[in-house]
């Protein structure tokens, strides 16, 4: 182990991708359960090395922690999460009010997911009219945190089978939406009807 955390220590944070220093710097804290201070000082790190534009969500770094086996203080990882986005809300402008949702830490529901993806959409088309290049990155970060905490929700034990498949499921809207966001409307369409989401998900679970 020791050996092992040598090698880590000696290898130049310059030459790693954002990925690979948050799992260096998981070791170098004694790969430890995450919760606030450790997202925290991470985070931190992440900002320092690739600079203020590149900030990552406490989701993101936590799903990817939760993928290398780290243990997850949920509540906490979670309200820390909503507190970052919604003070990142907060300081994008008005245009992202309507967005609240997003920053609550809590489970969507289909329905309201859709409403919010819809809202996404007429921003990032308002931007792209106006050639607002910040409002277009920004509804594209904003989609790219919410499905981070969606796929963090639907890890969490303590939501039932049903709520977790929601968060998986709208996981995958928000990444179809970040891909081709003006083909989003018919993909969804076409996913509504398939056999498989009739299967998973009742007229009640897609209501706003």
């Amino acid at each position: 182990m020791e050996g092992t955390r040598s090698r880590a220590h000696s290898r130049k944070p310059a030459a790693l991708n954002k990925r690979e220093l948050i799992v260096e710097l998981w070791d170098r804290l004694g790969r430890v359960a995450i919760g606030e201070r450790e997202l925290s000082d991470i985070q931190r790190s992440v900002r320092n090395q690739f600079g203020r534009g590149h900030e990552e969500s406490p989701a993101a770094i936590a799903r990817v922690l939760a993928d290398e086996g780290a243990e997850l203080r949920h509540p906490e990882v979670i309200e820390f999460d909503a507190r970052w986005r919604e003070a990142k809300i907060e300081s994008d402008g008005k245009s992202f009010k309507g967005l609240d949702d997003l920053v609550a830490g809590k489970p969507l529901r289909l329905g309201k997911a859709e409403a919010l993806v819809k809202k996404l959409e007429r921003l990032r088309k308002q931007a792209e009219k106006s050639g607002d290049d910040k409002a277009l990155r920004e509804a594209r970060n904003t989609a790219a945190s919410a499905r981070q905490l969606a796929e963090l929700l639907a890890k969490d034990r303590k939501l039932d089978q049903r709520q977790r498949a929601e968060q998986v499921e709208i996981a995958e809207w928000f990444k179809v939406w970040i891909q081709t966001p003006s083909l989003f409307a018919d993909w969804l369409e076409l996913r509504r009807r398939s056999a498989e989401f009739q299967q998973k998900f009742s007229a009640t679970d897609v209501a706003p």
